[in-house]
């Protein structure tokens, strides 16, 4: 007969750590909110989702309107939030001190209010084909890369969250670099302007909104 394996206590405490860490990185990772707050309820998104669902909940006779949708939402978040608290909360001081916490659900709503990162240069300033800005890069198109490799979303995502409502101080860093930066690379340009553009992603079923809105735009002059 095979000798069946034999496990140290080691192996047996190292199968349960991993465990713990994979169980409660995970409920830090699911899709329960932090916390809820009514003003969340108020944003652009929230309203377009709550809409939403308005619409799909009445095809299959359920009647609500936003307001009272809004309240069971609340109530479901509010709870959700409290057991995610209650769940991690422990944890916190293990969290801080490994630096392997996760401070935000995953996947928790689409982001239909997105933000591209665009970078322009211009050779002059006032009217005419000189004073006009010309985009150099424009996050996710392929006819304006420049820098592509270091401005991907990944490098700079923790320069700006579109989901705040003003940036700190290294976005103000990452400006002044990629400003100037494209006045060297860019000899005839007189000027640069780093910012994003918020625009509106719809459901097929709806129709296109072309707006296209600046947002934090920062101009750097030689």
């Amino acid at each position: 007969m095979a000798e069946r394996p034999s496990f140290r206590v080691r192996d047996h405490v190292r199968a349960v750590v991993i465990a713990l860490v994979l169980v409660v990185n995970g409920l830090a990772a699911s899709p329960m909110p932090k916390s809820v707050k009514r003003s969340h309820f108020e944003t652009a998104i929230a309203i377009e989702e709550l809409d939403r669902w308005v619409g799909i909940l009445g095809s299959v006779g359920l009647t609500l309107t936003r307001p009272e949708l809004t309240e069971h939402t609340y109530a479901v978040g509010k709870f959700f939030a409290e057991l995610r608290g209650t769940l991690v909360g422990p944890f916190k001081g293990w969290f801080r001190v490994t630096g392997t916490g996760q401070g935000w659900g995953l996947f928790t709503y689409p982001d239909s209010y997105p933000h591209q990162l665009v970078i322009e240069v211009r050779s002059a300033s006032g009217a005419g084909p000189e004073g006009e800005w010309r985009t150099v890069y424009a996050a996710l198109d392929p006819d304006a890369a420049w820098h592509r490799s270091h401005l991907v979303y990944r490098r700079v995502r923790g320069v700006y969250d579109g989901n705040t409502r003003k940036p700190g101080a290294s976005y103000d860093n990452f400006v002044a670099w990629a400003g100037k930066q494209a006045l060297v690379e860019f000899p005839d340009a007189a000027e640069a302007r780093v910012g994003f553009v918020r625009s509106h992603s719809t459901m097929p079923n709806v129709t296109p909104d072309p707006e296209r809105l600046p947002k934090f735009q920062r101009v750097v002059t030689r």
